[in-house]
């Protein structure tokens, strides 16, 4: 699967989920905002998707790096790591997340595009 197709499936997911909420895609990443105070121009952060389908270990440890940078550096919104279900470093992302309890999620899109949520987000 490419990024494109993952990010697509995780939208419209978080849009059945959060259906008066705003959200930015583009190939990367994935921003779920709500209205502040009901008619303000205002809106706050509620999710972040970090997409990763590199094979590479590079590639793979940068995506886990912005992942929990973006979390901590925004107070610890709720913030995932969307791949796809046969992704080859899948393992070794579930071992990194539980092994420290990282405040990292993690979701899974098969080939039908359904997300799953593999691992939710240890969060303070």
């Amino acid at each position: 699967m490419h990024e494109r197709e993952i990010t697509e499936a995780v939208s419209k997911w978080l849009s059945s989920l959060f259906p008066c909420c705003t959200i930015h895609a583009d190939e990367e990443e994935i921003k779920v905002y709500e209205v502040e105070n009901g008619y303000s121009v205002g809106y706050k952060l509620t999710n972040y998707i970090r997409v990763g389908c590199k094979e590479g270990l590079t590639e793979y440890y940068g995506d886990l790096g912005r992942c929990l940078t973006y979390c901590v550096e925004n107070g610890y919104v709720p913030t995932y790591f969307a791949v796809p279900h046969d992704y080859p470093n899948r393992e070794r992302l579930e071992r990194a997340v539980n092994a420290v309890k990282l405040p990292i999620g993690l979701l899974t899109v098969d080939l039908d595009g359904r997300v799953k949520v593999a691992i939710k987000p240890h969060l303070p």
